[in-house]
């Protein structure tokens, strides 16, 4: 019997560590699997509630391209007006094709018959500016509505809605 209470209290402490290595292992094991599993379902639910269950106001669901036709005017078009500026002497020049938009049919026709008048305004107002202000990229704008208004002024059908410059040279 003494030798059994020796192979008890031999075992016993062998058991003992076991089971203390086995409680903190699965101690251990809980406080990492467990923060882990909350993030996945953290996760998961805030997929589910921002992506299906709430549509934010400006998000557009994937829209139908219109069928139909892209509105753009008609077009009364003036090329090869060439202007030499007014700094210039003559040793440099301006080639511009221009393109007059308008959604007014009639303007069209009033143009086409107001064709000398046109040039002329064109031209009249380009050879009053200089080359640098021919150069400048921000002032082609500027240029572009100077144009569109000193034609505006003189057409009685309606007035054009956009200039574009189809070609613009400066020699």
């Amino acid at each position: 019997m003494a030798k059994e209470d020796v192979k008890k209290d031999q075992e016993s402490p062998v058991t003992s560590d076991n089971q203390e290595q086995g409680k903190s292992k699965g101690g251990m094991l809980k406080f990492i699997l467990i923060p882990v599993i909350l993030l996945i379902q953290a996760g998961a639910a805030y997929f589910i509630v921002f992506n299906m269950l709430l549509k934010h106001p400006n998000h557009v669901e994937n829209p139908k391209p219109k069928k139909g036709k892209l509105e753009v005017g008609q077009f009364y078009e003036v090329d090869d007006i060439v202007v030499n500026p007014a700094d210039s002497g003559g040793r440099r020049y301006l080639v511009l094709d221009i393109g007059l938009e308008t959604s007014n049919p009639e303007l069209i026709d009033e143009a086409g018959r107001k064709e000398i008048w046109i040039r002329d305004a064109i031209i009249t107002l380009l050879t009053r500016k200089t080359s640098e202000e021919f150069l400048e990229v921000s002032a082609r704008s500027l240029l572009k509505k100077e144009i569109l208004d000193s034609l505006n002024l003189k057409m009685v059908a309606g007035k054009f809605d956009r200039i574009y410059f189809k070609k613009y040279i400066l020699q």
